[in-house]
């Protein structure tokens, strides 16, 4: 959930809201719903990122790079990007040129979509996921404001989730680990084989982080039945990205500078070096590292919710601060809590945080005795931080850290900035 709720929201979590026990996610229904919308009426070529983590990173940098190239008539290529989730709020979900869709125009696409759904009976039980109502209403807004290319970022899976319903020309893959086993399957094969489900007969390229031997076999395997290339990006790949980002953020922008390229290079737009350079340069992704100062107090926010994440991130801090101070931290039971926790133990604060109210937070009132709502463990982290005349980091749930960027006024609006013609 984001940390401001607006009034067309509705219109996209509606159907998961109002969902049957037992009933799933519908595509034939958002093929049907899109349908209506007009998502598919001059469809531009499409970029599609999956895997587990790093997806809006790669994203945004690939929406980046696609920027700085030029078409057949010397401009600059207009990008629409859908990504998930929403922070601040819902409309960062859906940009043209790096740009979040304005609250009027959010308005005007909710009431689009709405209409869509109900001039389309429900056939199979199913519902629309907000994930794919984004992605169909989201792709249909940027055609229709003149997108050039879509990239668009998955929700939930590949074959499984509604950016399969797109034909994409390049598919960017993020690191592959198990997890949603519920949905995807009961095993890492399974996991990546749905992702990489998205992949299809108009996909010429796949570009991948380096993989685990048995999802880079997937990979392998599905790019040679598609007769698709495969580009893998390592640390060591030339790269426009900038040097100050962390090696894992590097890694995935590297990834979506790569997808960028390709796609251009398919397109036979060129994208001379120093404009990519800028427009990298330019990304923002709040939420991710991303450093901040609020009234004099030095602050990073960041999203990571596994140990491995978590500890990365403390590295991070420590790198940039110079002192492990004060730490708000959002790990609901759902996660390896113990773990995560664990990696926060050279901190001299900890400030345990909810998030949302369908959450429980059981296993780290155990292991501190309290946890504070979401809005008071930032301004318990604002206020330790200030005391100690130090900083603070904020960790955890994408819901936490939208809520923590909310509080800070944080600018969410722009994702990167078009270089000039």
């Amino acid at each position: 959930m984001t940390a401001q709720h607006l009034p067309g929201d509705a219109a996209f979590f509606e159907e998961w809201n109002d969902r049957q026990p037992g009933t799933r996610r519908s595509l034939a229904r958002a093929r049907a719903v899109g349908e209506a919308l007009g998502t598919w009426d001059g469809t531009p070529p499409v970029l599609a990122i999956v895997g587990s983590k790093g997806k809006g990173t790669t994203a945004v940098h690939a929406a980046a790079t696609l920027s700085a190239a030029l078409i057949g008539d010397g401009r600059p290529a207009h990008v629409g990007l859908v990504t998930s989730p929403g922070l601040r709020t819902n409309r960062e979900r859906m940009r043209f040129d790096g740009r979040a869709v304005t609250h009027g125009e959010y308005e005007q696409v909710a009431g689009s979509l709405a209409r869509a759904r109900a001039a389309v009976p429900q056939t199979d039980h199913g519902y629309l996921s907000p994930t794919g109502s984004f992605t169909i209403a989201g792709a249909a807004w940027a055609t229709s404001r003149g997108a050039d290319v879509l990239v668009l970022e998955e929700g939930l899976g590949g074959r499984s989730d509604e950016v399969s319903l797109f034909e994409p020309n390049v598919v960017a893959v993020t690191k592959v680990f198990y997890e949603h086993g519920e949905q995807l399957g009961p095993t890492l094969n399974d996991v990546a084989r749905d992702l990489l489900g998205v992949v299809g007969p108009r996909t010429r390229t796949i570009v991948t982080v380096e993989q685990d031997a048995e999802v880079m076999a997937i990979v392998e395997e599905t790019a040679t039945t598609f007769g698709a290339d495969l580009v893998t990006v390592t640390p060591g790949t030339p790269t426009s990205a900038p040097t100050g980002l962390s090696p894992i953020t590097r890694l995935n922008a590297m990834a979506g500078e790569a997808a960028g390229l390709a796609l251009a290079s398919l397109l036979h737009w060129p994208a001379q070096a120093d404009r990519v350079a800028a427009a990298l340069a330019s990304v923002r992704v709040p939420g991710r590292l991303s450093r901040h100062l609020h009234q004099g107090v030095p602050v990073m926010v960041d999203g990571a919710i596994s140990p491995d994440g978590v500890a990365a991130t403390v590295a991070e801090y420590l790198k940039w601060h110079g002192r492990l101070d004060t730490v708000s931290a959002s790990f609901p039971d759902t996660k390896d809590v113990e773990a995560c926790f664990a990696e926060l133990h050279g901190f001299e604060h900890v400030i345990p945080a909810g998030a949302d109210d369908y959450l429980t937070f059981t296993r780290a009132e155990a292991l501190h005795g309290t946890v504070s709502d979401a809005r008071t463990a930032v301004a318990l982290g604002i206020d330790s931080a200030r005391e100690a005349q130090g900083g603070c980091l904020m960790v955890g749930t994408q819901s936490y850290v939208g809520l923590a960027l909310d509080m800070l006024g944080a600018d969410t609006e722009t994702a990167f900035v078009p270089p000039l013609p």
